[in-house]
């Protein structure tokens, strides 16, 4: 497993350097397998970077979009991440619908998950993929969790199953990857804005962002 830590001085040069990974994940994808399947993360960090892809040349028709997480509220609620994503530039991007993968939160959690899994195995073998995923979109909480993945969750555990529900305190149920479906891609790309997160990313402590697996990862820090 390769990985490296990236700073920039300001968050747009994070956007630019991450957008332009993106675009070279795609190219190198498309040329093996002829599609190219990218998670998108979940909170506020990446939207100016969802932003930024509609000013890109990508092969948006040969592209797959899936989320690391979601909370269990209505498509169209301020905290859905597919909603943000969407509003964000999918809805202005050339994408035919059947290559949005959402999680289905009109279910409940424990269904919205297992149909989520089912989804994900089914578009794997039947494009014949050697991984779910080409690239991952992460973020990173100030108590170290990333995409639905806490400190303390039964979810850290999951040795098999590729989508589990879990149910943060205070906060709304919520679907989330595991770490064995994040760990079934090319690569992960961290993005992490403010000095708290930074720190604590470099402090060595034990957090569940850190025991992400992956062929390849890569930490973009401001």
């Amino acid at each position: 497993m390769q990985k490296r830590i990236d700073y920039f001085p300001v968050a747009e040069e994070m956007y630019e350097a991450a957008a332009k990974l993106i675009c070279k994940s795609a190219g190198k994808a498309i040329s093996y397998s002829g599609s190219f399947a990218l998670v998108l993360a979940g909170g506020e960090t990446p939207l100016p970077l969802y932003r930024k892809l509609l000013d890109l040349q990508l092969p948006w028709d040969k592209m797959d979009f899936f989320w690391s997480d979601e909370r269990c509220v209505d498509k169209h609620d301020a905290m859905s991440n597919y909603g943000n994503a969407m509003d964000a530039f999918l809805k202005q991007a050339p994408v035919a619908q059947e290559k949005i993968h959402r999680i289905r939160t009109e279910l409940s959690p424990g269904k919205a998950a297992s149909a989520y899994a089912k989804e994900l195995i089914e578009f794997k073998f039947a494009s014949g993929r050697m991984k779910f995923f080409d690239l991952v979109l992460l973020g990173m909480g100030e108590d170290g969790h990333t995409a639905s993945l806490f400190p303390e969750s039964e979810a850290l555990n999951e040795k098999e199953k590729l989508v589990v529900a879990v149910r943060p305190q205070t906060a709304v149920p919520r679907v989330t990857l595991t770490y064995p479906a994040i760990a079934d891609s090319e690569a992960v790309l961290f993005m992490i804005k403010g000095k708290n997160k930074k720190d604590l990313l470099t402090s060595g402590k034990d957090i569940p962002a850190t025991k992400v697996r992956s062929k390849n990862i890569t930490w973009f820090t401001t």
